[in-house]
């Protein structure tokens, strides 16, 4: 089956319709959630020169060694050990519950799509529900592995997040895959569409600087179910491709 932009973006754009209010709260919990925090919200503050922010045995330690450049290697380990810390917490949050939010949100919308508009914002559930581990875990290494292809330049990364891009579909359709099929099977639907994708990625443009504009207000109401509509009908058009062409075999095994 061929797909154009305009075909996916009209058939979103009634899905969102149908359902509007069960869309943006899904797309609000997806965006906060699978999206990964941009903050901490934790602040290390020392009070300016005064020895009372620094405890009592790295006091001692600092008079001992010198003064300044003794506190100045303390305070850097901590706040790297916090940082550490943070960034630990942040990728098991995503890891454990981020992505598994972002996996039932796709059922989301592929509900919408399956049962015409009648999608069920308990499907935000359904990650956790059925076989949370294995979806937990073929996430992980989804991201993992775009993680390390980008550390090899950013182009790299980019093809691979477009490769990868359909497997959150895939475990929403097919929970029990494991990540090594879902990956191969992503990768495999995703030849000759990265271009494609990108393309249509391309042409929210004008609707996210809309959005900006609007300090976030009609990303939220409008563009944000919007864009994740049209995803959703971006795999089912090269889904019914792939399994058009595999017939009795929906996912690449070897």
């Amino acid at each position: 089956m061929n797909w154009t932009r305009q075909q996916l973006k009209s058939n979103a754009k009634l899905m969102v319709k149908s359902n509007w209010l069960a869309c943006v709260i899904v797309s609000l919990v997806a965006m906060l959630l699978a999206g990964g925090s941009n903050g901490s919200g934790y602040t290390i503050q020392y009070g300016g020169n005064s020895d009372d922010s620094v405890p009592r045995i790295f006091r001692s330690f600092s008079q001992q060694m010198g003064g300044s450049w003794a506190r100045w290697f303390m305070i850097t380990g901590i706040s790297v050990f916090f940082v550490v810390l943070i960034l630990i917490i942040s990728i098991l949050l995503k890891a454990l519950i981020g992505n598994i939010f972002e996996v039932g949100g796709s059922r989301f919308y592929l509900h919408n799509i399956h049962s015409e508009g009648s999608g069920m914002i308990d499907d935000l559930l359904f990650g956790f529900r059925n076989h949370w581990t294995s979806v937990a875990f073929t996430m992980f290494m989804r991201d993992l592995m775009i993680f390390l292809w980008t550390l090899l330049f950013v182009i790299p990364g980019i093809i691979k997040t477009y490769e990868y891009r359909l497997v959150p579909y895939l475990l929403a359709d097919n929970p029990e895959l494991d990540f090594n099929t879902a990956l191969k099977t992503s990768k495999a639907m995703m030849e000759g569409e990265k271009t494609n994708a990108f393309i249509l990625d391309l042409s929210f443009i004008l609707w996210n600087a809309a959005s900006a504009m609007t300090l976030g207000i009609l990303g939220l109401v409008w563009v944000n179910p919007y864009v994740d509509a049209t995803n959703a009908e971006l795999y089912m058009a090269i889904n019914t491709r792939w399994s058009a062409a595999h017939p009795g075999n929906d996912y690449y095994r070897n």
